[in-house]
């Protein structure tokens, strides 16, 4: 199968069956079409790929698909101590991919079902917390309406399932960056500083940067080094029970020996961190949700040696998002053109229907989307 047709691993299936399966467009490693928090119209699309031996067909009369996304909170009972999870649904979308024309079975053997499946755009990334303590899942179902005698696997009653984790991805856009300054004269403490941080927001291909410069009025005093360290805050709320986590998922750490001091005793260096590449722990994208809160911080030290009453401690709160990489930059400004290109082509004919402007495949620009309030409201069954 998988030789066959490329689609999700067999880890990702939670209910499977050889005789039917999803795969990916060719091409493609995702069912996700489109970049979910900044293009306009984001689905997922792909295929079910049904495949029954002569001797051994499948009659069936009705398959659906649905997609549906839930918040899971485990809970420890305060009496019996037992594990529990309490939910929130995030979504479900359920759309028709085939019936039998007069209601009755049908014999399959093989059956290829495009699907496109809308997304709401205001759905979280997939994500995992305190040891998946907190957790947000999608799951990819088909769900076969067939009869019950039949000898396959994955039978409830008259119903066969298939399921399979999905990986939902949200993006952003470069926003204008938005520097933080520190600046201190403490000339009787013998140093003075003006300290930069470049933006609030970061992500891969966007480093932090920090700016130090430093003034030094005190010839005996020192540069130890500067640690740049990013902190991520997990808190977990359910039944008036407050569960917060941190934990640094990296650091870089630059030497004293290592920034020239110049003859007006002054010294200056950028420090950039990148993400992931300085990170010892994969970061969690900053994020919100009913009960799961994803916070970061930035944590600068100055630190001087013997004297420290000298040293620098400052922090900042930033977001941590996943932005487009190269590749996916180019396609989304690719298919952007397409489409306007299409539009275009298209006006003359619209317009002579209809005042209404054509459709197009348009940027819808989230500029400070990066933590998303739970308004998921999206429950739906397309006939």
């Amino acid at each position: 199968m998988a030789n066959l047709y490329e689609g999700p691993p067999h880890s990702l299936y939670k209910e499977f069956s050889p005789s039917t399966y999803f795969s990916y467009q060719p091409g493609r490693k995702s069912f996700q079409q489109g970049y979910l928090g900044i293009t306009g119209n984001v689905s997922l699309v792909g295929f079910l790929r049904l495949r029954f031996p002569q001797h051994q067909p499948l009659y069936a009369r009705k398959i659906r698909i649905s997609f549906s996304g839930t918040e899971y909170v485990r809970l420890r009972g305060i009496v019996s101590k037992v594990l529990t999870y309490e939910t929130n649904s995030i979504c479900n979308v359920t759309i028709e991919l085939w019936k039998s024309p007069d209601n009755d079975y049908r014999e399959i053997h093989k059956l290829n079902l495009p699907f496109e499946i809308p997304l709401p755009l205001d759905i979280p990334s997939s994500l995992s917390v305190n040891k998946g303590r907190g957790k947000i899942e999608y799951d990819l179902r088909a769900i076969i309406s067939c009869n019950s005698n039949s000898n396959i696997r994955n039978f409830k009653g008259s119903t066969m399932i298939v399921q399979c984790a999905h990986i939902v991805n949200s993006y952003i856009l470069p926003s204008i960056p938005e520097p933080i300054i520190w600046q201190d004269d403490r000339s009787k403490q013998g140093i003075g500083y003006e300290i930069l941080l470049s933006d609030k927001v970061f992500g891969p291909r966007y480093p932090i940067v920090v700016r130090v410069k430093l003034t030094f009025y005190d010839t005996r005093v020192s540069l130890k080094d500067i640690i740049i360290g990013l902190k991520e805050y997990t808190a977990i709320t359910a039944q008036s029970e407050i569960r917060k986590k941190s934990k640094y998922i990296g650091k870089k750490i630059i030497r004293g020996g290592q920034i020239p001091i110049t003859q007006c005793k002054e010294c200056s260096t950028d420090i950039k961190f990148t993400i992931p590449g300085n990170c010892v722990r994969k970061p969690t994208w900053s994020n919100e949700s009913f009960n799961i809160e994803v916070t970061h911080k930035i944590k600068i030290r100055v630190r001087f040696g013997f004297f420290s009453k000298c040293n620098i401690n400052l922090e900042a709160p930033v977001k941590i998002v996943n932005m487009l990489n190269e590749e996916e930059e180019a396609y989304l400004a690719a298919e952007i053109l397409h489409q306007q290109e299409i539009s275009r082509y298209l006006e003359p004919e619209t317009q002579s229907r209809s005042n209404s402007p054509p459709p197009s495949y348009e940027p819808n620009w989230f500029t400070n989307q990066t933590s998303l309030p739970p308004s998921y409201s999206l429950s739906t069954e397309t006939n």
